[in-house]
């Protein structure tokens, strides 16, 4: 299917726009990604994956484990894993979404917005007549409003250096001619890239994880009390408290579930198969792992993947012991770069064309925040519901205080451009 090439308004459009339900937001953002991959690819070439290749599939399997009704994939492959008898699958998912609840599926979603809109603006302007420049939520600007208290809390803090040595190597890459030299490059980048975005969605990701035990040990019994006593309590500040803040019960049993979620049931998925992170990570079919782990030549890709593996390629690529630590979990993210660089089918469309034709008209709804485009561009519960003669379990948001924000949020006024000025393009 022939596209124009991505623009930032187009990333704005996308990432600003409010009416979509969590699971088909990230589903159209896989397909900008894997749009804006295909852009890139015109002046890098595909002898090597980018970071928008990885990140298009990525954000396809959070689209799919955000899809929470009553035939969603995402449960159904969590009891096949968790080896949930058939006759218990419909309990099994009403205490799923007790523990998930609805916080889970807004928090993950928000950040998985801010993190498509921080780095696929910073790829469609590489190669425009403007200054390189990305946006960024920045809730602590003097320029926005007092944020909301989930916005800071949701979005950890990342340092913008990443996403400069992105954009210089990647406009590196273009200029150079020798292909092994520009995919090391490319390698760089997408390094560089996943270092910031994973620092950005740290504080998601231990929602996500942390979630369900801190809704066992610290919500549940205050969800009761609150009822009977008609006082609300702030049920998101105990859910996106640190860890280390946490009572020595809670503290103990985030670390053994995350761990067992990490060893046992997930799995990071590719157009080839899904890998296990808490395994070894091996080659795919055809990639010869003495090859792909040869020195890096340049010295300053060497300089940061340095920052997370050595070149001992068993260290590197063992299995990963908790998902919740930046670190193992870079170190991981970054082995798995390096072996899959080459993979093609990482280009794929990730959908079948009638479903893939639906998310590009999906990406043209709602119009771009016009405050925000002048700035980025010099150029101008618990309850039932029923469905056919089957009831089943959901939860309204607005159980939920904090959820029933979330649902609403804006982040427009929260939006700032971020001048990167990096080399000179070619």
């Amino acid at each position: 299917m022939s596209h124009t090439p991505m623009t930032a308004d187009d990333v704005l459009r996308i990432a600003a726009y409010k009416d979509r339900s969590p699971a088909l937001e990230a589903m159209v953002i896989a397909y900008a990604y894997h749009r804006v991959a295909t852009d890139l690819a015109v002046h890098l070439g595909k002898e090597a994956n980018n970071w928008y290749c990885y990140a298009t599939w990525t954000s396809k399997a959070i689209g799919e484990s955000l899809d929470l009704g009553p035939d969603s994939p995402f449960i159904e492959d969590f009891g096949r894993r968790l080896r949930v008898p058939s006759r218990f699958r419909r309990l099994f998912r009403a205490a799923l979404l007790t523990l998930l609840g609805p916080s889970y599926q807004l928090g993950l979603a928000l950040a998985n917005r801010a993190i498509f809109l921080e780095t696929a603006s910073l790829a469609v302007n590489l190669w425009t007549e403007t200054p390189d420049r990305f946006l960024k939520v920045s809730p602590d600007s003097d320029l926005t409003p007092q944020p909301p208290e989930f916005l800071t809390d949701l979005l950890s803090p990342a340092d913008s250096r990443y996403l400069k040595e992105a954009a210089e190597l990647l406009v590196e890459a273009a200029r150079a001619t020798d292909p092994e030299e520009r995919g090391e490059l490319m390698f760089g980048a997408a390094v560089a890239l996943s270092a910031y975005e994973q620092a950005r969605a740290q504080a998601a990701l231990e929602l996500v994880l942390y979630r369900p035990v801190r809704w066992l040990t610290r919500v549940s019994w205050r969800s009761m009390r609150s009822l009977v006593t008609r006082k609300p309590f702030a049920r998101f500040r105990l859910y996106s408290a640190r860890h280390d803040d946490q009572p020595w019960l809670t503290r103990k049993l985030e670390a053994a579930w995350s761990s067992l979620y990490t060893r046992h049931l997930f799995a990071v998925k590719t157009p080839l198969s899904d890998i296990k992170v808490g395994k070894p990570l091996t080659a795919p079919e055809g990639v010869e792992m003495t090859k792909v782990w040869a020195p890096i030549q340049n010295e300053r890709v060497r300089k940061l993947a340095e920052e997370f593996i050595t070149e001992d390629q068993e260290a590197s690529t063992a299995g990963v012991r908790d998902w919740v630590s930046y670190r193992d979990r870079m170190r991981f993210i970054v082995s798995y770069f390096r072996v899959y660089q080459n993979v093609a089918a990482l280009y794929d469309v990730p959908f079948a064309e009638d479903v893939a034709e639906g998310l590009a008209e999906e990406m043209t709804r709602g119009l771009v925040p016009e405050a925000i485009s002048d700035r980025f561009s010099t150029r101008a519960e618990l309850g039932l519901r029923r469905r056919g003669r089957k009831r089943y379990y959901s939860y309204p948001s607005e159980t939920d205080p904090d959820a029933h924000e979330m649902a609403h949020f804006d982040f427009e006024p929260f939006l700032e451009a971020i001048q990167l000025d990096p080399m000179a393009k070619p």
